[in-house]
């Protein structure tokens, strides 16, 4: 594109003035630089598929091969992620993170994939709608922002020999910081939560981006995702409940939200649900 095109829809998209332009202007060039490695990415993995050495792809990119492996190579999301063991709803919510990349042909896995892969099922889907927000909204918002390069629904998919698409360093990255919040909860276990608090409270990933676009109150977020991910567990007394809130959200009682006492501990109807929807066996 010449750069006559893109002033011109810098322009376009943030009209109301010189600043607001700028910030449209970086936001582009952000674009361009992911679009740029996505389009080489889609290439090397189009060679790796036939056959050619990481020696070979490095001579054609003027780097070593050591160097064109670290750039493009996939690793496992369990080697991302220090090895930490990835629950069952996890995997099940990145395949369908593939799929929906897949299914819009986008060269790559990225953030705003995995977060609508993760209303698949889990802790993830059930906080994520119990903010308000559904699949759908979320899958238009995303394909409005960043198309994928295909005709969404065409069901082929952006790699070469039908293979699911890489997952982007910026997914890459979310799972590896997903590993990070499990180990500082003190979970040797990887789960949707994680994931979810990982791409949603990142202000330079797409998934927040998205999650901006549809109005979501990250604040509100970070608030339901803390009982799961802060990394601390509150200190309860055996005896009396002195406090009229959860224990585990806190949360208040009141007339719209219900609680159940214990010895020193109170939990309310929400956290409840939440409870068994990660108790609940997997769906099939």
């Amino acid at each position: 594109m010449r750069v006559a095109e893109l002033v011109e829809a810098v322009r376009l998209q943030a009209p109301a003035g010189p600043l607001p332009r700028v910030e449209a202007a970086l936001a582009l060039a952000e674009e361009l630089t992911a679009g740029a490695d996505e389009l080489i990415g889609y290439f090397v993995a189009e060679a790796r598929s036939d056959g050619c050495s990481w020696t070979e792809v490095g001579q054609r990119l003027g780097v070593t091969k050591q160097a064109a492996r670290q750039r493009f190579a996939v690793p496992s999301p369990s080697l991302e992620m220090g090895g930490a063991e990835l629950r069952p709803r996890l995997r099940a919510c990145l395949a369908a993170a593939e799929r929906e990349a897949a299914d819009e042909q986008a060269a790559e896995v990225g953030t705003h994939h995995q977060l609508v892969g993760l209303f698949h099922e889990g802790v993830a889907a059930a906080v994520l709608e119990n903010l308000g927000l559904s699949a759908g909204a979320v899958r238009a918002a995303a394909r409005e922002m960043f198309p994928g390069g295909g005709r969404p629904g065409s069901g082929h998919s952006g790699t070469p020999s039908g293979q699911p698409p890489p997952s982007s360093l910026e997914a890459l990255e979310a799972l590896r910081r997903a590993g990070a919040l499990s180990r500082r909860a003190g979970s040797d276990c990887v789960g949707t939560e994680h994931l979810l608090a990982a791409i949603s409270l990142d202000p330079g990933s797409r998934a927040r981006r998205v999650l901006g676009h549809v109005g979501l109150d990250t604040g509100a977020l970070k608030r339901e995702l803390e009982c799961y991910v802060g990394g601390s567990r509150r200190r309860r007394r055996r005896g009396k409940v002195e406090s009229l809130s959860c224990s585990f959200c806190g949360k208040r009682r009141g007339p719209e939200l219900r609680t159940v006492a214990g010895p020193g501990v109170m939990i309310c109807e929400e956290c409840v649900r939440l409870c068994n929807e990660i108790l609940a066996p997997p769906s099939t």
